[in-house]
């Protein structure tokens, strides 16, 4: 991952952890504000239905008083006792009209009803609910079931009941009051908001309104074992709860996004002469040395591309001057090479001349005979000094290379089997297949040809025995030869490649400077080691390809 990307994240990170964690926390305490909310409301719709109740029995109870103070019922009550014609059964509905009264009866001491305005019918029998009321202190609210009249037949319904005497009619008893009903869910459910369920135990007598959502109850006790149920929903409050939660939840994708956006920015100003300095640096490995970094940079990052500019300034400047001292060390060595082979054949020729040319002067008779002597002799010396001039000459300069993808395992099974190699030579070969390098095959094969050859003379006087191995180290290939020879002492190993040094009579000493230098314009290097039987180990090591099996040299 780069590091641009890294930083980025790392940016984007440090703005939206908070809000991550700090969104559960709003989001428990948005949830716990809602539920003490909801019990608020549940509290405070339940205090209003008690109060609606109290209200309910006060007004129960100055009614039916009110109704007991009244001209009619004293007229009605001396009616059903008096000698006359009785009153028509009903005729106590005329006394609860206009009072809110659902239930009214006019009793006698015993309790008989003389006449009902709930439910005429019963008149002459004992209600057992308006004998409790009866029986209550006067004028206190109490709950019983009475008989009504209903379109299916009679039933039994609660109701809230309070009696008071009839004035001036001793034993003539009013008893009034409300059913239990839908009616006063209905009327306890406007004045609170609420929705209200009145019941009797379980049974749901009536209920009004509506509680949304996730409702929470509260009992508000009517007497016996009648009560108010009332329900406050927090559909409200879970809207605006979603509200403000889909709120926050834009608020931190908004943070995210903004955050990443600023953290790409700073990122890429942090990094951007970072990455060029990373460039320049993969350049300056690749060669090119007069690399600049061009831009400006806060801070330290500044001070470093100032540094590597001048890094580099000195870098090249030391290296041009470097290769001009080591163009003129390496000429002044191949000059003296060169030197030393051409000096060799020149003194038997030489020597040779100046014998014939004694031989001249004096007129000796044997003139003939030296001179057929030494021509030979001079023939080959000057065959020498050709050959070691062409091999300076192709040192000096190789052909330009023409690289293409090489398997090196199998390239070097095909140059074995076409090298012209001694029957006498025992060969051993283990070329691993599919390493593939980069590589001028004709070079390559130069290469290759060197080594076998210097590894079979330096076997001279026994039996010659040579190994080749193709096999991968890491990111390289590695093409081994390895011989039973003397071997090479340490202190000679760096001089087998110098130009000119060899250990071989007649030897040019180019060879194997000749296979480091393709080597090195391979991208590889070339090196003797100490092999497993004491004799040399040559080791060409070539950069895999990125496509072949193994990683990439580094560049």
């Amino acid at each position: 991952m780069r590091l641009r990307t890294r930083l980025s994240l790392a940016f984007a990170a440090l703005a939206v952890l908070p809000l991550l964690v700090s969104a559960p926390f709003v989001a428990r305490r948005l949830r716990t504000t809602f539920d003490r909310e909801l019990e608020r409301r549940a509290e405070s719709a339940a205090a209003l239905v008690t109060a609606s109740a109290q209200r309910l029995r006060t007004r129960v109870a100055e009614a039916v008083a009110a109704a007991a103070a009244d001209k009619g019922a004293e007229e009605l009550a001396r009616a059903l006792q008096g000698p006359g014609p009785l009153p028509p059964p009903d005729a106590a509905r005329a006394l609860a009209e206009g009072r809110g009264l659902s239930v009214l009866a006019l009793l006698d001491a015993s309790g008989q009803v003389r006449s009902s305005a709930h439910f005429p019918a019963r008149a002459g029998d004992v209600d057992r609910g308006l004998l409790a009321a009866l029986q209550a202190p006067s004028g206190v609210p109490v709950v019983a079931d009475v008989q009504v009249a209903a379109p299916e037949g009679p039933r039994v319904w609660p109701a809230l009941l309070s009696c008071r005497p009839v004035e001036g009619v001793p034993g003539a008893f009013l008893v009034g009051g409300v059913l239990l009903d839908g009616a006063l869910a209905a009327a306890l459910s406007a004045e609170s908001g609420a929705e209200v369920e009145v019941r009797r135990g379980s049974q749901v007598l009536g209920s009004a309104g509506v509680a949304s959502g996730r409702q929470l109850w509260r009992l508000v006790p009517l007497g016996a074992d009648a009560a108010a149920a009332v329900a406050v929903g927090d559909a409200a409050s879970a809207e605006a709860e979603e509200a403000l939660l889909l709120a926050l939840a834009l608020v931190v994708g908004a943070g995210l996004l903004l955050s990443v956006a600023l953290g790409v920015l700073l990122a890429r100003r942090t990094t951007r002469p970072l990455e060029a300095l990373t460039a320049g640096a993969r350049a300056v490995a690749e060669g090119k040395l007069q690399t600049r970094v061009e831009g400006t940079a806060p801070g330290e990052v500044g001070l470093l591309v100032e540094a590597f500019n001048y890094m580099t300034a000195q870098l090249s400047a030391t290296t041009t001057a470097l290769v001009k001292a080591e163009r003129v060390a390496a000429w002044e060595e191949v000059a003296r090479g060169l030197a030393h082979e051409l000096k060799n054949p020149l003194t038997p020729l030489q020597t040779a001349l100046e014998t014939l040319g004694a031989a001249q002067a004096a007129g000796s008779p044997r003139f003939a005979d030296l001179f057929r002597e030494a021509a030979p002799a001079m023939r080959e010396e000057v065959e020498r000094l050709k050959r070691t001039v062409d091999a300076f000459a192709r040192f000096a300069r190789l052909p330009p290379s023409s690289p293409s993808p090489v398997d090196l395992g199998a390239w070097a099974e095909q140059a074995l089997a076409l090298d012209a190699a001694s029957p006498a030579v025992a060969r051993e070969t283990s070329l691993a297949k599919g390493l593939t390098v980069r590589a001028d095959r004709d070079q390559l094969a130069q290469v290759l040809h060197n080594l076998l050859r210097n590894a079979e003379e330096a076997q001279a006087g026994r039996a010659p025995w040579v190994a080749v191995r193709v096999r991968a180290e890491g990111p390289w290939a590695l093409l081994e030869v390895e011989d039973a020879g003397p071997g090479v002492r340490e202190e000679e190993a760096e001089s087998l490649f110098a130009p000119g040094f060899s250990k071989k009579p007649g030897g040019t000493g180019l060879g194997l400077a000749i296979a480091r230098r393709i080597a090195t314009e391979h991208g590889g290097s070339l090196e003797v080691v100490r092999g497993g039987r004491g004799g040399a180990v040559f080791r060409l090591r070539l950069p895999l390809l990125a496509d072949g099996h193994g990683p990439a040299a580094p560049r």
